[in-house]
């Protein structure tokens, strides 16, 4: 039984349909035919960004997905030569990565994921449906046994051999936990008062296609205002603008380009301005980024795996969601296919939540990171914290001059390393000495020289990483 159809969930029921004669995934939400917006993603209509770990995820479980992700209209582009990126002051070199990245809106990309998803014969997908609690077989086997069910019909039980938490930030685990005999899990938390607010546009008809993708990303700590322009399928601009601690941009076109207009550079304005807008501008809110410590506690009940935003929710300025879902999605089934191996499915759930941290302390460690170099961010902020943004902001600096420093930070960027990826000497020796030089001397940046992004030498084709079909 798996909670929730947003991406995660989405993948486990394909992981899950691997090791089960039957997955049943329960989702509020009543989708129609066709990609669109839904209550139960407020996030969907904003821009999003699916790193290549996560790419490499989708391709593993769904082979034809980004085939066909590009026949309608979604492109691959270099995720370093055609992103225009302005971030800490300066513009990141424009060079041929041979990462990919993938443009499209979110909507087309989870509905062709959830098409694959209900393809499978051994999965049924009941929507409109809300769960409203755990059944728990305390007197016997100390393990969940299943659901509590609101359905069109009334309320009823479900049974599962395996129930999967994917309900994304409003998971109610913490509470359906407690309300069975077991402690709420300890929560780490950063407030940031962030918010997302986008609108589609046409295109300027003169653009020169100088960039497939502008990201203007703020200068902590002194902004926190950020604007993207991605191009999706349709031809169309998808545009949004970030801020931090309350400084929400209008959701009134004047007010909209007037935001675009504040941020510290005029790229995205310059573009927007002679754009045209097409349809309503959407804003969604997130006052935080939390990590729900499900391994640290005590006691633990067999039967129950949580992943992806119900166990942790990340700041979506910086992209992590999806692709941490992902490998959260591969780890169970890597868990599953230990536990078949053993003949049994008793100690699953405790293996799973014990290595589940392993791939969410460097994304989280990242992403919070930058959110306490702002003085108003709200959070445990560890010992030697200020040493470290010290050395982030040089090795910033460093990825706009530095090609060997750039390629290694868009490693742990879309999680192919770790930290030692940015603190190995051929980087930390450049980054020190760049350190030390700029308090030598004021740093010339690129910012206060460049009217423009930075050209780009037009990179060889990136061959599509999918597996084409031979029908």
């Amino acid at each position: 039984m798996v909670i929730g159809g947003s991406m995660a969930g989405l993948l486990s029921a394909r992981v899950l349909a691997d090791h089960f004669d039957k997955v049943t995934l329960v989702e509020r939400d009543v989708r129609g035919e066709g990609p669109a917006a839904r209550k139960g993603v407020p996030q969907g209509p904003h821009i999003h960004v699916l790193l290549d770990t996560g790419r490499r995820i989708l391709d593993k479980y769904f082979p034809d997905l980004f085939e066909q992700l590009q026949v309608q209209g979604a492109e691959f582009i270099d995720s370093s030569g055609d992103l225009a990126w302005h971030h800490f002051g300066v513009w990141k070199l424009r060079r041929a990565s041979g990462i990919p990245g993938m443009l499209c809106t979110r909507p087309l990309l989870e509905w062709n994921v959830l098409r694959r998803v209900k393809a499978r014969p051994n999965v049924a997908v009941r929507e409109g449906c809300s769960i409203e609690g755990l059944i728990y077989d305390e007197k016997g086997t100390g393990r969940i046994t299943g659901v509590r069910v609101k359905t069109p019909q009334g309320e009823a039980s479900w049974e599962a051999d395996l129930v999967v938490d994917a309900s994304g930030r409003g998971s109610r685990m913490p509470q359906w936990l407690e309300a069975i005999g077991y402690a709420r899990p300890e929560e780490e938390q950063v407030i940031v008062d962030l918010s997302y607010t986008t609108c589609l546009h046409e295109p300027p008809p003169h653009f020169q296609k100088e960039w497939k993708a502008l990201f203007l990303y703020p200068s902590p700590p002194k902004a926190w205002r950020a604007g993207f322009i991605s191009h999706v399928e349709g031809g169309r601009w998808l545009v949004t603008l970030n801020g931090y601690f309350g400084e929400h941009a209008p959701t009134e076109y004047a007010g909209f380009l007037e935001y675009a207009r504040s941020l510290t550079r005029s790229d995205l304005y310059n573009s927007l301005k002679e754009a045209t807008p097409i349809g309503p501008i959407s804003q969604h809110k997130v006052k935080d980024c939390r990590w729900r410590h499900y391994e640290k506690l005590t006691r633990f009940p067999e039967g129950l795996v949580i992943l992806g935003d119900a166990a942790c929710a990340f700041n979506p300025l910086y992209g992590q969601g999806m692709s941490v879902a992902g490998l959260g999605a591969e780890l169970l089934d890597t868990c599953l296919r230990e536990q078949t191996e053993r003949g049994v499915l008793s100690g699953l759930a405790q293996r799973f939540r014990e290595r589940l941290p392993e791939f969410i302390r460097l994304p989280w460690l990242l992403g919070t990171g930058m959110d306490l170099l702002y003085p108003q961010a709200v959070g445990k902020r560890p010992f030697g914290l200020g040493l470290l943004h010290w050395y982030i902001l040089r090795l910033m600096e460093r990825t706009s001059t530095d090609a060997h420093v750039h390629h290694q930070f868009y490693r742990i960027l879309h999680l192919h390393a770790g930290l030692e990826a940015v603190l190995q000497p051929s980087v930390a020796l450049p980054v020190l000495g760049h350190g030390v030089m700029s308090l030598l001397r004021p740093l010339e940046r690129l910012a206060n020289t460049e009217t423009r992004p930075p050209p780009v030498t037009p990179p060889p084709p990136i061959p599509v990483p999918v597996q084409k079909s031979t029908g």
